[in-house]
């Protein structure tokens, strides 16, 4: 792997964490790394789906592989970018659903003639939906969707998962921890709850922008309900509105800068624009307000 491949792998850790479900991915990746048959991994969480790619491949090459990732959306000279993947690497396709039914075909011949296999890649292909959902669809062939289903896995979305929310949120407050500089301590018991109940409606993206800002916010040594930004302003919508914002930056600086902007933004407004109210609140100094309405370059 690569060294950004390296640091990425310390942002999913979580997976052999102490959650039970997290743990049992972390058990099937490391036996589907071992074997040679396309992958099909579903998953309505675009995070979770590339998360499961990385400890698949972690798992099959340790330090000697390359781990590559291609979008279908963006299927522009797709086939080309494929072939000059390295040998001795996984390839992660995400959202092959939306590859046209010819490009679909060209897959599938490389896989039929053992393209992949002779050249020691493993070929992981995601989607947001199930195999039977998109060949019903007719998004995915037959033929195609026949191949991927010999070795595939449904992974539940993070509402689904017992205790995921909350586990997670401990992983991503030591990244943010490490990001920031802070040292915060952890979550007060009522903001562990909050976050247990919410509806994460854009999953482990919104969770991550969720903590991430509570990290930038918080003065103590442990994050309470005030500092997450899950009150008046819905965080699925800010979330959807800030992905739909994003253009094609998806850095995880760029989204965080843009989640702040639209909640900042959105307290504002419901406190007319008095920053005095609006600190309190976002549970903030009125100077550091002040300090990060510059730095957003709110207006």
């Amino acid at each position: 792997m690569t060294e950004k491949d390296n640091l990425f792998l310390q942002k999913i850790r979580f997976l052999a964490g102490d959650n039970s479900y997290f743990g049992e991915l972390a058990g099937i990746a490391k036996e589907m790394g071992g074997q040679d048959l396309t992958i099909f991994v579903n998953s309505s969480d675009h995070l979770f789906r590339i998360f499961f790619s990385v400890i698949v491949a972690f798992c099959r090459f340790k330090e000697s592989g390359h781990f590559e990732t291609f979008d279908a959306v963006r299927s522009e000279n797709i086939l080309s970018k494929i072939r000059q993947v390295n040998s001795d690497s996984v390839i992660f396709l995400d959202r092959i659903e939306y590859l046209s039914i010819d490009l679909q075909s060209e897959i599938l011949e490389l896989i039929e003639r053992g393209y992949f296999e002779s050249r020691r890649i493993l070929l992981i292909a995601g989607s947001e939906t199930s195999l039977e959902e998109s060949h019903e669809k007719g998004k995915i062939s037959a033929k195609l969707a026949f191949r991927l289903g010999l070795v595939k896995l449904n992974i539940l979305s993070l509402n689904e998962i017992k205790g995921g929310a909350t586990s997670l949120a401990w992983i991503l407050l030591n990244d943010a921890n490490i990001h920031s500089c802070k040292d915060i301590k952890g979550f007060s018991e009522s903001a562990l709850e909050k976050i247990q109940n919410h509806f994460w409606k854009t999953g482990v993206f919104e969770l991550k922008s969720v903590v991430d800002f509570a990290v930038s916010v918080c003065e103590s040594e442990y994050i309470s309900v005030e500092n997450l930004p899950l009150g008046k302003a819905d965080s699925g919508d800010v979330n959807e509105a800030v992905f739909n914002s994003l253009g094609d930056d998806k850095s995880m600086k760029t989204a965080l800068d843009s989640f702040k902007r639209y909640y900042v933004t959105k307290i504002l407004e419901e406190n007319g624009n008095n920053q005095t109210k609006a600190a309190k609140v976002l549970g903030l100094q009125r100077t550091y307000v002040s300090r990060l309405l510059n730095e957003l370059q709110i207006r």
